[in-house]
């Protein structure tokens, strides 16, 4: 689900940004970072997942 939501805000923050002409879109600002930590464990969890899967491990 965080991953879901990180996209969202992601798309939402450039959909902001080219309307109004400006990469930096302060109104999003917090749902973006909030965004971004909640993503961090899933991503984390996942690239050792792959890794382990992989057997790529590092020791």
């Amino acid at each position: 689900m965080a991953m879901h939501d990180w996209e969202k805000v992601g798309m939402d923050w450039y959909a902001a940004a080219l309307r109004e002409g400006h990469g930096r879109v302060d109104e999003f600002d917090e749902l973006f970072k909030q965004a971004a930590k909640a993503k961090r464990a899933p991503d984390r969890a996942l690239q050792q997942a792959v890794r382990a899967g992989l057997g790529t491990q590092h020791p």
